[in-house]
């Protein structure tokens, strides 16, 4: 008696069109070195595959309107991998909405999202941050699976495979 042993591609039921037409998906680390700003310090981002919206350590968090456009103005604390240093950038974007976060122990909380671009890997992205004050935790920035989707594979067991050049 013969088994047959076929080897088969499958794809989710939602896939579209040829898996060829797509890009390869690019292999990091679960932390990697980001930028968030062309002139700005490279910090550490953790790459989460537990969340859904990526998250950005932000302070001071103001709501405004600028010409009738809902803005958020928000500081940044930037702690430079390379050199420690520390120091503070105040962006000013416009509001893409609000999102809910639902937190285990604690009552749910509302935060800002904003569009940003990072780079990492040597190749910038824009994609929505939820801010939050992130300073209880290691990394300032969170690259939840909105972010990582059809772009990014996580192998949880590197960290920074990454190149750190990014365009000035």
């Amino acid at each position: 008696m013969f088994i047959i042993l076929a080897l088969v591609k499958v794809l989710p039921c939602n896939a579209q069109g040829n898996a060829q037409d797509k890009e390869p998906l690019i292999i990091m680390g679960w932390v990697e070195i980001a930028r968030i700003s062309s002139d700005g310090p490279y910090l550490k981002a953790k790459l989460d595959t537990g969340a859904l919206t990526s998250s950005l350590h932000a302070r001071n968090i103001e709501y405004l309107e600028k010409n009738r456009q809902k803005m958020v103005r928000f500081v940044v604390d930037l702690n430079c991998v390379r050199s420690g240093e520390k120091t503070e950038i105040t962006f000013e974007k416009p509001l893409k909405r609000n999102v809910r976060i639902r937190q285990h122990e604690t009552e749910s909380m509302r935060r800002p999202v904003v569009m940003m671009d990072i780079c990492i890997g040597g190749k910038v992205y824009s994609t929505q941050f939820s801010l939050t004050d992130r300073s209880n935790f290691n990394y300032p920035i969170l690259l939840g699976r909105k972010f990582l989707k059809d772009r990014i594979l996580v192998d949880s067991g590197y960290t920074f495979l990454m190149s750190r050049v990014c365009p000035e």
